[in-house]
């Protein structure tokens, strides 16, 4: 390995030692992959908040960041049994190994990485919150809370290249998780509902969620979505309802990321009852959760006078940086590139806008001649996998099993139902809604795997196909990094600077605008380069008050 390569790992393994400690407070003690997977998902999320926090009133710099993550020795040095036990640096070794498999040599997700992506971090780490920056670039008003975990990534102790880890860092922690659980039940010979729907959930992972540069913001927001959903069935499963509140502030989380998956604010609801109800409100998370989506609606309503952006309703108009008919058009222009308008403009030279477009169904047939079939070779595969998994068990003549709560995996798949109903009449695209299908999918499978008692000849069944599937996924991403091993600017990191092959930075024009200079990428992406930075025309008037930066449109 080279000297490139082993810097890249050693960093990969300092940020989970670095980050993990924040978690500490939604740890269950246990000292197992899964939980400790566990702890370091959460601990991404109290990072987002901090980082979210700081901005309204500093920039995200390095030394910032860098005060902030050596708080993690405090955590590491009181709980030194812990961190120091022989199963965590297992974790830290497992975790670190498949972030590095997945960001070695790789690509960011194009074109949105470019565009604002990059761009928006590098803005918050050089200003404070800027009111008014969706008139620099649309993109900015509805950004994901990633890009402030990655932005306070960027710190004195993992370089400028930290950003680019909290992705993967999020897709290895639920794949230990599910592996943990899986290996777990395995062990205990206990092939139940949970376990189905883990092993559903890992065999598309690594049959569809195995490219770095295909994670975007979506994939994390996927990853937690399955998180969460395995949490919740666990708890039906185990008849353990203490971590509602932490399951509110996760699918908080995943709305922040996705605002297309906001149904998933539903899915704690099925654990509460008459006798948990006033108990939820004792426990200090809910409130935790509550804030963190009280600063994120303000920091909306600040950087483009809307709460929910581009949702019109959700905007004030007297706001002096709002601008309702770029609110509009934004939002009919959104919808109707996620039906497929590039497609029907193409083909149809009538002059059809957008707004015409995503009416009445006039984007339906273009959407079912594009769209609905690549959404059907990927699921396809997937069903078919899953129902012959299925016929295996039933053909053995196993006999039937107890259920878990059938009331409350109805109650599951009406959410995933009405949840997969709105993508599709909203944001048909795969991208943006598809845990909703995959969980659907999920669920119903696991339902009708474990009404079966299992044998012991088929444990090795299970074990067989696990080894085939992480081989599968460990020979993509090796691929990639054995044989397509080309050099170019700041290898094997991905590339930031640019979507060129020597990923060199751009060359950005600039004006100054009241004594503040932008930049603007002609090639229309200014990845990470200097900020503030934007792809489009900066028309835009600059004003400054109490200390802000404040744009407006012209």
């Amino acid at each position: 390995m080279s000297d490139r390569a082993n810097a890249t790992q050693q960093r990969c393994f300092v940020i989970i030692l670095l980050f993990s400690p924040f978690g500490i407070f939604f740890s269950n003690g246990e000292k197992s992959i899964s939980s400790f997977s566990s702890q370091l998902i959460y601990s991404s999320i109290v990072i987002s908040f901090i980082a979210l926090f700081l901005n309204f009133f500093i920039p995200l710099s390095l030394y910032v960041n860098s005060f902030l993550i050596l708080f993690a020795l405090y955590f590491i040095f009181k709980d030194w049994n812990l961190y120091f036990s022989k199963n965590y640096l297992i974790f830290l070794l497992l975790t670190s190994s498949i972030v590095f498999l997945l960001i070695t040599n790789s690509h960011t997700y194009r074109p949105d990485s470019g565009l604002y992506h990059f761009p928006y971090i590098n803005i918050l780490n050089n200003e404070k919150i800027i009111l008014g920056m969706a008139n620099l670039h649309f993109r900015f008003g509805h950004i994901s809370i990633i890009q402030y975990l990655s932005a306070i990534s960027n710190n004195l102790i993992l370089g400028l290249n930290g950003m680019v880890l909290p992705s993967a860092l999020i897709a290895s922690a639920v794949i230990l998780n599910f592996s943990g659980h899986f290996f777990l039940y395995i062990k205990k010979n206990e092939l139940n509902f949970h376990f189905y729907f883990v092993f559903a959930s890992i065999i598309y992972i690594f049959y569809k969620m195995n490219r770095y540069g295909e994670y975007g913001n979506d994939a994390p927001s996927h990853f937690l979505f399955f998180f969460l959903v395995s949490e919740i069935i666990r708890s039906l499963q185990e008849d353990n309802i203490k971590k509602i509140a932490n399951f509110f502030l996760l699918s908080t989380f995943i709305i922040l990321n996705k605002i297309t998956l906001l149904f998933s604010i539903f899915l704690p609801l099925i654990l509460i009852n008459k006798k948990n109800f006033f108990e939820i409100f004792k426990d200090k998370k809910i409130y935790f959760s509550l804030i963190f989506l009280v600063l994120w609606l303000i920091k909306n309503l600040l950087v483009s006078g809307c709460l929910v952006y581009p949702v019109k309703k959700t905007c004030l108009g007297h706001v002096e940086w709002t601008d309702l008919k770029k609110v509009e058009y934004v939002s009919n222009e959104n919808e109707a590139w996620t039906k497929n308008w590039p497609s029907f403009r193409k083909n149809n030279p009538e002059n059809l806008n957008h707004e015409n477009y995503i009416k009445n169904f006039n984007w339906l047939e273009t959407w079912i001649k594009n769209y609905s079939i690549n959404i059907i070779k990927i699921l396809l595969p997937y069903i078919i996998f899953l129902l012959l998994i299925y016929l295996v068990l039933k053909n053995n003549n196993f006999k039937k099993n107890a259920q878990i709560k059938v009331i409350k995996i109805n109650l599951l798949l009406i959410i995933f139902l009405i949840s997969s109903i709105f993508w599709f009449l909203k944001v048909p695209v795969y991208r943006y809604g598809y845990s909703y299908l995959i969980s659907f999918i999920a669920v119903i499978f696991s339902y009708q795997c474990s009404i079966f008692s299992i044998k012991a000849n088929i444990y090795k069944f299970f074990y067989f196909l696990f080894i085939v599937l992480a081989f599968i996924f460990f020979l993509k991403n090796g691929q990639r990094i054995l044989i397509n091993n080309i050099k170019y600017n700041n290898s094997p990191w991905p590339k930031y600077y640019s979507h060129n092959e020597n990923n060199l930075p751009p060359i950005l024009k600039s004006k100054i605008i009241n004594g503040k200079k932008i930049y603007m990428a002609p090639n229309g992406y200014c990845m990470y380069s200097k900020a503030p930075c934007s792809s489009l025309d900066t028309n835009i008037q600059v004003k400054r008050k109490y200390g802000y930066l404040i744009f407006l449109r012209l």
